[in-house]
């Protein structure tokens, strides 16, 4: 059985708000950058643009809409609507992960959802005094990385082969996408598997 232990966030992440780039200034035809708000849909990602780099924030990171308190995984580099956003980068690289981010979002989820409202709004300054709890190693007390990404990768595994299986019983496991369906896919990506409500794991 896992050990629960509070983490100061700002002993785990380096922390920045995001740049603040007005819809008006980016380009919305035939780029390939996620411009990416507080929004709860699609990931938070409104269009995808052209901007130059100076506007990019780093990928494979957690962003949090600060007014909105909306969580969602980055996992290429992008740009935002508002300076109010805060991105979230583990120290620790080597367990940077998608899986790992994709579990302390939902514990941060978990953790801030009652305490901050569009009046009472997440901010630089409150989130550098947050913690979070997380499972952590029993001998070191470091926080378990490993079992993060293990207990994701079982979870995707159940909800994937609970997929599979729905499509299987309604005649749809042959099916493929059209032309214009597979088009819009490519054109807009396939929904991030941390747009699913991974805030169930933590109740």
């Amino acid at each position: 059985e896992e050990k629960w232990i509070n983490y100061p966030l700002a002993d785990l992440f380096k922390m920045k708000n995001t740049h603040s780039i007005l819809q008006r200034d980016v380009v919305f035809s035939r780029g390939d950058i996620p411009y990416v708000t507080a929004a709860t849909g699609n990931n938070g990602v409104m269009a995808y643009v052209r901007c130059p780099k100076e506007w990019l924030e780093d990928g494979n990171c957690i962003m949090i809409g600060g007014k909105t308190l909306t969580f969602t995984y980055q996992e290429q580099d992008f740009c935002s609507n508002d300076s109010h956003n805060i991105v979230l980068y583990l120290k620790d690289t080597a367990h940077a992960k998608k899986r790992v981010y994709l579990f302390i979002m939902s514990a941060l989820k978990a953790s801030f959802r009652n305490r901050y409202t569009w009046g009472h709004s997440i901010s630089m300054n409150r989130i550098q005094k947050e913690y979070v709890c997380l499972p952590c190693r029993t001998r070191c007390s470091l926080p378990d990385f490993e079992w993060m990404e293990r207990f994701i990768a079982r979870w995707e595994e159940m909800f994937l082969g609970k997929l599979n299986n729905y499509l299987s019983r309604e005649g749809l496991a042959d099916a493929h996408l059209s032309e214009i369906e597979e088009s819009a896919w490519k054109e807009h990506g396939s929904r991030p598997f941390a747009d699913f409500c991974l805030s169930d794991l933590f109740g």
